[in-house]
């Protein structure tokens, strides 16, 4: 009697054991069914980190004297930021941080050897990767973001907002052009004499960001945006020269505003696996 007594209670506590992990399952099911972008992701607020690779609008050159062809392009930039973004729901966010952008620019003129006598040895181009001269751009952003969820592990976001900057650049920065002529003597044909720092003043831009963000098997994201930044300051500003003996000198302004847009890499800290373990506990059977 008591041996089936002792079968039936083993039996009893294996049913109840049973109905527990079915629960508990239940509610694992339940709870990996939610959607966890729209879940679990922007109930609390993100650290961000971006690397950007920027494509710096040219500079502008204003003819003064001469008419002598000068020229600028595109420049490289780079750029490493990061954020903390505060999200009010799953569609908008406030953004602030800070960002520090390796700002390009360059000067591009060629020269003929027969225009010199005695002549140059050849005939030179100075080409934008001979000439080109960057700062530090240290800016702090401050942006409103809005995001369109259309898939449970996708969406796509953009944002806008203002740029505090301030320049590391030089308050006088020169670009001289030496070339060598047959009797290996070297002429100075001129170049670029600039401040790069916004004459050591702070100015405003305007950033536009938009792009695509991917939830990754961690719940954090990776993100890929096009980054752009209006500015309407003469952050560099001065002049250029181009000398040739016997010809008109020619010179004129020259100015950046540092201008760009780019391609951004994202990765984003969401800290949801604490959200979601939070849930799972909640949701356990005592």
């Amino acid at each position: 009697m008591q041996s089936k007594f002792f079968i039936y209670n083993k039996l009893g506590l294996g049913f109840l054991f049973f109905l527990w992990v079915v629960n508990a399952a239940a509610q694992h099911d339940k709870l990996k069914r939610e959607n966890i972008l729209t879940g679990y992701v922007f109930k609390g607020n993100h650290i961000q980190f971006n690397f950007s690779t920027l494509s710096v609008l040219k500079a502008s050159l204003k003819n003064q004297t001469g008419n002598y062809p000068v020229n600028s392009k595109a420049a490289l930039g780079l750029s490493i930021s990061f954020t903390y973004k505060k999200n009010f729901n799953n569609n908008y966010s406030f953004i602030i941080g800070s960002d520090a952008a390796i700002l390009g620019r360059n000067f591009i003129v060629a020269f003929n050897k027969n225009d010199f006598t005695p002549s140059l040895i050849q005939d030179y181009t100075i080409k934008g990767i001979n000439s080109y001269l960057s700062a530090l751009v240290i800016s702090l952003p401050l942006l409103v973001e809005k995001r369109w969820l259309y898939a449970k592990t996708k969406y796509l976001f953009a944002n806008t907002g203002i740029r505090l900057n301030f320049s590391t650049g030089a308050d006088f920065e020169g670009f001289s052009i030496s070339l060598k002529d047959v009797n290996n003597g070297f002429y100075d044909t001129g170049g670029t004499d600039v401040y790069a720092n916004n004459d050591a003043k702070p100015w405003v831009s305007f950033p536009l960001n938009a792009g695509h963000s991917w939830l990754l098997k961690n719940n954090n994201l990776l993100q890929l945006a096009i980054c752009s930044n209006i500015s309407f300051t003469k952050y560099v500003n001065g002049t250029y020269q181009i000398i040739i003996p016997g010809k008109p000198l020619t010179e004129g302004k020259y100015s950046s505003t540092g201008s760009f847009i780019g391609l951004s890499l994202n990765y984003v800290f969401t800290n949801a696996n604490y959200r979601i373990r939070k849930a799972y506990e909640k949701a356990r059977p005592n």
